[in-house]
């Protein structure tokens, strides 16, 4: 198999900083060619680094490399212009989370995507990590029955948090209820440079087309882990013949169903083996009465960390699409419907906590703000793309 030609755009970004490690180390699939970054310095330090080459504009980039695939992990707002670019250069994308900052965004990405047949996957990882695999597999196997209701609280939110609880539904959303409440904080810088001064709190109840609801509690500090906030996160998935706590499975035995329905907790099992001096998880076991349930690392050659392991999986689902000419596993639609029903929470909470029902037809005002404000900070509409790609997006 020839190894495709990938570039990193964005290497300054917190995404870029986890990607870069994990595309080095997909070497049999991967040659990274290229570091664009519109600071100099942070081009010239990374490409320095991982031998790669260095460029401070995707002009340039496009202009010298030969590229199969572009990593895109620049500021959400500068997504679609970035990857519209590379679209009409013929280079497949995978780009970070959100898809793009509003959905007309995310829409002119999938036309052009579609326009010029390239490939267009989106770095949506929470889902792929070790952990999520394994309880979708018990889940799967029918361990706690058919899933209720969705509790994730002091988690990451937004897209991430509604990719999870359609997920964890298996449905499609039917509508949402959001709340919102902003209260002050003392200035402070989180861990990936963002400046923080309020506490932007929401609160977002969803029902599914199959009756299962979820809950989510969200906020930039608590996603941050600032201030103590979302040190005591609460994953719960209810189903009707148990319930999944973290990763502890609750099951409830058949003698005891009608003396007190006491559940007993299972614990999964890890085993580690190692991999060029780091530890890798080979599998992950739940061991009940009646049976073994088994996530299989199919990526345990790799020498990656278990964090790694959901990044990895996202670049090779973009290469795989690319060399097999399938879709990519996740894909363009999905990350549009988490970022709809991101903005659909957001929308309801304007709207004085009006239930929205999916899919949005109208654009909303949540959109309209953004875009508005994207133009007052730029000096240019959200959808002039040659402006885009050269303009400077603030880190924080």
């Amino acid at each position: 198999m020839s190894k495709l030609n990938i570039a990193l755009i964005g290497a300054g970004r917190r995404g870029g900083g986890a990607h870069l490690p994990v595309i080095a180390k997909l070497k049999d699939v991967y040659n990274l060619v290229a570091i664009c970054d519109i600071e100099e310095e942070v081009a010239n330090r990374y490409a320095e680094q991982y031998e790669a080459n260095p460029y401070t504009n995707v002009r340039d980039l496009v202009a010298h490399e030969q590229l199969d695939v572009v990593d895109i992990t620049v500021p959400g707002t500068a997504h679609h212009a970035v990857a519209c670019f590379m679209a009409d250069a013929g280079v497949n994308i995978i780009v970070e989370t959100p898809i793009a900052a509003t959905l007309p965004m995310t829409d002119l990405m999938i036309e052009t995507a579609k326009k010029n047949s390239v490939k267009l996957e989106v770095a949506e990882n929470y889902y792929r990590a070790p952990r999520e695999r394994f309880l979708s597999n018990v889940i799967e196997a029918g361990v706690i029955g058919e899933v209720g209701r969705i509790y994730r609280i002091f988690y990451e939110g937004g897209y991430h948090g509604m990719s999870m609880l359609r997920l964890r539904a298996n449905g499609e959303p039917k509508s949402i209820l959001g709340i919102t409440q902003s209260t002050p904080v003392i200035p402070i810088i989180d861990r990936m440079k963002r400046h923080h001064t309020s506490d932007n709190w929401t609160l977002g109840f969803l029902e599914f087309d199959n009756n299962a609801t979820a809950l989510m509690v969200y906020s930039n500090v608590i996603h941050a882990r600032s201030l103590g906030r979302g040190q005591g996160g609460i994953s719960q998935i209810d189903g009707s013949e148990g319930t999944i706590v973290g990763e502890e499975i609750h099951i409830v035995h058949p003698e005891d169903l009608e003396n007190g329905a006491r559940s007993v907790g299972y614990q999964p099992k890890r085993t580690i083996i190692d991999v060029d001096g780091v530890e890798v998880i080979e599998k992950i076991e739940l061991t009940l009465r009646d049976g073994v349930i088994t996530w299989d690392n199919s990526l345990k050659r790799y020498p990656l960390s278990e964090g790694q392991i959901a990044v990895a999986d996202e670049l090779l689902s973009i290469a795989n699409a690319v060399i097999n000419d399938t879709e990519p596993e996740y894909g363009a639609q999905r990350g549009r419907q988490d970022q709809e029903m991101s903005i659909a929470m957001s929308e309801s909470a304007r709207r004085s906590r009006e239930t929205l029902t999916f899919p949005l037809t109208d654009f909303t005002e949540t959109e309209r703000e953004t875009h508005e404000s994207y133009e007052q900070q730029h000096g240019h509409p959200i959808d002039d793309i040659e402006a885009g790609i050269d303009t400077f997006f603030p880190r924080r």
